[in-house]
């Protein structure tokens, strides 16, 4: 295969999104060498008036009337709505993306986000590129925005998504069911004692407290009432770029049996992981994913109305997870899942069953996969390849025409399936100049 460039296209809504597509990144640095790769996250390049628009809009909604955005997301669903926003607002938002893309000119775009699928597509439409586009859905629902007919390939976090799709109409050869794409940490075993020397951790459980990178969450609150319940144990909390959670978070106080370890943004999401006992967390696709690949359970709080709660919904269902509402009575099962080894244990074997460490590599082999045969149809339908292929179909279907006159009837195969052409089907895809 000849060198080939790949743009990596996400926005980062929290921080599952654009985690997710390092990952992709990293995967294909590490089996494609040879590609020439760009990662780019939309959202650092909107413009202000879209970001009022698009983004502000939303995080006000989740954060301060929830049941609104709840209502707004099941309408889009129920209407099968094509766009998140329209298409002029894109053009108009996020010039600087689309001209990334015109000046890059990518062989393929992967989007790691909806908004990314829909920017890669308009860029086709457009003819700003003729890049192949694969959609990488982070969580376990997806929407009907994600199908379009320009995708070449779809890849999903399980059946239940795959058969979303289908619903939709995406075609079932194009969809694969991957997983979602983690770091090649989580495929790494990472000594539970060196992490604990690393951050000044002691012998006693330990409950992660994880709250999606850009909040709305409530782990101040969760983390003041685990303070308060006298038993032994420590949390390490990671708001990530939330600094208005972590200066609450700083503000509390050690109990004289619970420490709090707050901890910013961080690259030991793996060994942490693996070191707790118990992870206490928004239900992020990509979250309950890492949570799945160190086999640790998961108390869940604070879902997002829409993929969010359906994440929750499945994990809970595969006996991985719990799902609570208020602080009061995620703090309650947090601490009775410390004091119940034997409910632990038996979470942590249903969330291994769910783990799907090799997502990166089964995203990489669809990119191959897609690019080979964009490579294929390339050779076989190049103008010169077609022009031919035209007058040998004319020359057969003048032979044909010959033999019918002579023979005053209809010979078998007159619709060209002699020569293993449709003459009445047009090729899919294929513009003739």
């Amino acid at each position: 295969m000849s060198s080939k460039r790949i743009m990596v296209l996400t926005l980062s809504f929290g921080s599952g999104h654009i985690r997710a597509a390092q990952s992709v990144v990293a995967e294909l640095q590490n089996q494609m060498p040879e590609v020439e790769l760009k990662l780019i996250d939309a959202l650092e390049e909107f413009g202000l008036f879209f970001r009022v628009f698009y983004v502000w809009t939303y995080w006000a909604m989740i954060r301060y009337a929830p049941g609104l955005w709840n209502k707004f997301f099941r309408a889009r669903l129920e209407r099968r709505d094509e766009q998140t926003a329209p298409v002029w607002a894109w053009r108009k938002g996020c010039p600087k993306t689309f001209e990334n893309i015109r000046r890059f000119q990518p062989d393929l775009i992967i989007a790691c986000e909806v908004g990314a699928c829909e920017i890669a597509v308009i860029a086709r439409r457009t003819r700003l590129t003729n890049a192949e586009i694969i959609n990488v859905i982070t969580d376990f629902e997806a929407e009907p925005i994600w199908v379009k007919p320009e995708i070449a390939m779809f890849s999903v976090s399980n059946n239940q998504v795959a058969e979303q799709l289908q619903n939709w109409g995406a075609e079932i050869e194009k969809i694969k069911v991957c997983g979602i794409p983690l770091d090649a940490s989580f495929g790494t075993e990472h000594d539970a004692e060196t992490t604990r020397a690393r951050l000044n951790l002691d012998a006693r459980p330990i409950v992660l407290l994880m709250g999606g990178g850009m909040g709305p969450t409530r782990m101040s609150e969760v983390a003041a009432r685990l303070l308060q319940t006298g038993a032994n144990f420590q949390i390490v909390a990671l708001p990530a770029k939330d600094e208005k959670t972590k200066a609450e978070l700083e503000k509390l106080q050690n109990s004289p049996t619970v420490s709090l370890h707050v901890v910013g943004w961080t690259s030991l999401i793996a060994e942490l992981m693996q070191a707790a006992d118990v992870l206490a967390t928004k239900p992020g696709g990509l979250t309950l994913s890492e949570a799945a690949a160190c086999n640790l359970p998961v108390v869940l709080f604070d879902a997002i109305p829409g993929p969010e709660e359906e994440n929750a919904r499945w994990f809970v269902g595969q006996g991985a997870g719990i799902k609570t509402r208020g602080s009061e009575e995620t703090a309650f099962e947090i601490l009775r899942l410390l004091e119940n080894p034997q409910q632990r244990r038996q979470m942590s074997e249903c969330a291994g069953k769910l783990a799907r460490i090799d997502a990166s590599e089964k995203i990489v082999n669809a990119v191959l996969e897609t690019l080979e045969r964009a490579e294929v149809v390339e050779k076989i339908f190049s103008p010169s390849k077609r022009l031919s292929a035209y007058r040998k179909m004319y020359a057969a279907w003048r032979k044909m025409e010959a033999r019918k006159i002579d023979s005053k009837q209809k010979p078998s195969g007159a619709n060209g399936k002699e020569i293993g052409v449709n003459f009445k089907e047009p090729i899919s895809g294929i513009e003739i100049k």
